[in-house]
């Protein structure tokens, strides 16, 4: 028997009540077929993030619509707009692991948004990451462009792409199919949980090459 909606709710919610990083006193859920929607605020933007991963974990769930809003407690200092750029900036150059060429951040009342380059897809995601963390970020648009230290075919990303697959043991890489066009990595197919979808979306992610990834995995999660 299909999970219902109101066992996935409650699942979501005692989830999200148990996890330390969130304040969910202001967090709204509503389940229509698996379907999931997030409304209602959040004290800080990692808060956010926390609240949207913590519900694509539940069984049953198929889809999350996060519409909660950031808003910081009275009481609770924000930077001004200079400094929390001047934070960011510190925060992304202190980082071994990033070097973001032709740098240029904008921060505009707690909306960040990034432009450069970066030689791996990963480094883009890692950059919106180590931001999200920041006092006093409200939304980030990440613009970093992908920028291979190397020509890549799109065969040979496409090959490595799929041997990643393999070799991750939560993925039925014969369940999923790989397109590569351009560097843009497109998957297809259909897993049955999110943590899943997660794991092959990594293992696209970290394939040296890779300029985009776009993830169109169904997620059906099997009958209970």
């Amino acid at each position: 028997m299909a999970l219902m909606d109101e066992e996935i709710k409650n699942s979501i919610v005692d989830a999200i009540y148990r996890d330390p990083r969130i304040n969910a006193s202001d967090v709204s859920v509503e389940v229509d077929n698996g379907k999931v929607t997030l409304s209602g605020q959040v004290p800080t933007y990692f808060s956010f993030t926390a609240t949207h991963s913590n519900a694509l974990q539940i069984p049953g769930v198929v889809s999350v619509d996060n519409r909660l809003i950031v808003s910081y407690p009275p009481g609770v200092t924000i930077p001004a707009a200079s400094e929390l750029l001047s934070f960011v900036e510190d925060k992304l150059d202190r980082n071994p692991d990033i070097d973001i060429q032709d740098k240029e951040i904008k921060v505009t009342g707690g909306n960040v948004t990034l432009r450069g380059t970066v030689d791996a897809y990963w480094k883009k995601d890692y950059a919106e990451t180590l931001v999200a963390s920041e006092p006093g970020v409200l939304t980030i648009t990440n613009n970093l462009a992908i920028v291979p230290d190397k020509d890549y075919l799109d065969q040979d990303v496409a090959n490595g792409v799929s041997l990643s697959l393999e070799s991750n043991p939560l993925v039925s890489s014969e369940d999923i199919d790989v397109r590569v066009q351009n560097g843009k990595v497109t998957l297809t197919g259909t897993v049955p949980s999110w943590p899943v979808w997660e794991a092959a979306h990594n293992s696209a992610v970290l394939t040296p090459g890779v300029r985009g990834v776009e993830n169109l995995i169904v997620v059906s999660w099997p009958q209970l």
